[in-house]
């Protein structure tokens, strides 16, 4: 890449190649043009500079940016890593602006955190992981120093160890809104060259690239270790949402910026998966111990929709009971399995069956009569 420095050269400073693009080609990735592609450089005195174009710079990519089908199924994937990993989601969005990899270097002077892959705002897991670190450390008054080396990880002169809770990236829900924000230090000659600061300093506005309020993002936990670091992951998730919500994730938090607050909707949506899932496991371990015969009455819904498995019974469970080809240890399960079901969820027709159920009970008893 030409550096455009060389005064005699004088070439624009891009790549040297038979394409330059002046304009962002569409469904590219926004990340890597605002990085790669700046294109509104001025000369004076031989040397190549931004100057005002800065902001014009930056309002090029303002607006929508990410791969929609990238950044579903990232976060599909995500989803289904962390169930199998028994770890926990966070789903939030931005109170305000959000700002993220401003230290990044960069011609506009503040640089920006694209996800390589999606081309838009995230927040790296090591952020994260910091961001959480240091509430703990700093906030948490009744944390014990080795649970904090336990939780984080430890090194020193002689040792060092990983943590027991993983930190992932922290990345969209959806294509995210991109604002152009500006920044305005009075005293340049203070901050730059360390002279007194004096009121005929100019002011010198800086923009940089922000996340807009109202983003959603994913934040994600797991237990580095399964079976074992479950209570580390639900403390440290109850780090992060104190953390987000008081000192912000990001650069230019002490002024306000980098707040999330949880998305309560999708939060509860998340919860109500883990219960589904916590469900479905329970009955697929009970399913293992069961006999072929409970195993397939179950499938059809003996203890969970009587009302189903009533139509199932009269349509094919009768039948398979009395059937010939039907070994007799399966017909007088079968036939206690139903005895033991009328008697739980239809007792009264049981003792007392009616026109319509007499038929069934007879023909359930008869077989039963036929051990004894």
């Amino acid at each position: 890449m030409k550096t455009g420095m060389d005064k005699q050269a004088g070439l624009l400073p891009l790549y040297l190649n038979d394409f330059v693009p002046g304009f962002r080609p569409p469904n590219s990735h926004t990340g890597l043009w605002y990085e790669k592609f700046c294109n509104v450089w001025s000369q004076q005195d031989g040397v190549w500079t931004l100057g005002t174009d800065k902001s014009r710079w930056i309002e090029g990519v303002i607006g929508e940016t990410g791969d929609q089908a990238g950044i579903r199924e990232l976060v599909e994937r995500m989803k289904s890593m962390v169930l199998r990993r028994s770890g926990t989601l966070l789903y939030t969005k931005t109170e305000g602006r959000f700002v993220t990899g401003l230290g990044r270097s960069h011609p506009v002077e503040n640089g920006f955190a694209w996800h390589p892959t999606l081309g838009t705002a995230y927040l790296p897991g090591s952020s994260v992981k910091g961001l959480v670190r240091s509430w703990a450390e700093r906030w948490e008054e009744a944390v014990d120093e080795k649970d904090v080396h336990r939780i984080f990880g430890y090194q020193d002169s002689s040792t060092a160890s990983v943590g027991s809770v993983i930190f992932y990236d922290a990345i969209p829900l959806a294509p995210i809104q991109l604002e152009a924000d500006v920044m305005t230090p009075h005293y340049g000659p203070y901050y730059q060259d360390g002279k007194a600061p004096v009121d005929w300093h100019a002011p010198v506005p800086i923009p940089f690239l922000t996340v807009a309020a109202n983003q959603p993002f994913l934040f994600s936990l797991a237990p580095r270790r399964l079976g074992k670091h479950e209570e580390d992951v639900e403390t440290v998730m109850d780090w992060l949402q104190k953390a987000l919500e008081w000192i912000g994730a990001g650069a230019k938090t002490a002024v306000g910026y980098g707040r999330f607050v949880v998305d309560k909707k999708k939060q509860n949506e998340w919860k109500q998966a883990l219960e589904d899932q916590k469900r479905e496991q329970e009955r697929q371990a009970k399913l293992a111990e069961m006999t072929p015969v409970e195993r397939e009455m179950e499938e059809d819904g003996y203890d969970q929709d009587s009302d189903r498995f009533m139509k199932v019974l009269t349509d094919k469970w009768l039948d398979r009971m009395e059937a010939e080809d039907t070994p007799l240890a399966d017909r007088m399960e079968i036939a206690q399995r139903l005895a033991d079901w009328y008697q739980k969820y239809r007792l009264d027709h049981w003792k007392k069956p009616n026109k319509k159920n007499k038929e069934k009970i007879r023909r359930i008893q008869a077989v039963l009569h036929e051990e004894s």
